[in-house]
């Protein structure tokens, strides 16, 4: 009986000092990921738009997926009064999208092409009560955790502002509810070799100084 007895005790203190070590290690898994932001790397684009006269596209001197220099001749147009002009890159980059084909008939405001930027950007989004630990401008290292060999890049925040769509999500105190406010910021990052549109971008807030 006595033996019988000694093994439940047995079974509860295993019980309690695995439950314990599983509260303690469920404690440090969230503090883990409380002090990680994740998003998602993009490359700023911009649309390339036609800005003379009617005309029609004559020649395409590009291609998608082409690195081009900022000036680069990337359409020939030829106007309706004769003249002919060139439609020029207007930054270096890719070339993401071409919207035209020879022989198009071209207006004024008419997008022809996408250009990706070599300047990379990931958005994040944080909590109130972390807000305060960035601002517009300020270094900051972003991380790439899941290559094979983990890169650690330099960023820099260029904007801050609130994002509204969290205005709905609501918690729970003793008094009542209370919107649960949340902050977007946005982190510019050179491109890089190594760094490809789509890849986890992950900051470490324990890596900030207040």
């Amino acid at each position: 009986m006595m033996k019988r007895i000694g093994f439940y005790i047995g079974i509860v203190v295993v019980l309690i000092i695995g439950g314990s070590l599983l509260i303690i290690k469920g404690k440090d898994a969230v503090s883990h990921a409380e002090s990680r932001k994740q998003g998602i790397l993009e490359a700023e684009q911009t649309t390339i738009f036609y800005r003379d006269t009617p005309g029609a596209i004559v020649k395409i001197d590009t291609a998608i997926g082409n690195f081009v220099k900022q000036g680069d001749v990337l359409f020939k147009v030829k106007l309706a009064k004769g003249d002919k002009v060139d439609i020029l890159a207007p930054n270096d980059g890719l070339i993401s999208k071409i919207s035209v084909e020879p022989g198009d008939q071209l207006q004024q405001g008419v997008p022809v092409a996408v250009l990706q930027k070599k300047t990379f950007y990931t958005e994040l989004y944080i909590q109130e009560s972390e807000i305060n630990r960035f601002e517009i401008n300020q270094s900051i290292g972003v991380h790439f955790p899941y290559l094979d060999s983990p890169i650690r890049a330099d960023g820099v925040v260029t904007s801050v502002s609130a994002a509204p769509q969290f205005a709905s999500l609501r918690m729970t105190r003793e008094r009542g509810q209370a919107d649960l406010s949340m902050f977007l910021i946005r982190i510019s990052i050179d491109s890089s070799e190594d760094l490809l549109p789509g890849m986890t971008a992950e900051v470490k807030l324990d890596e900030l100084t207040d």
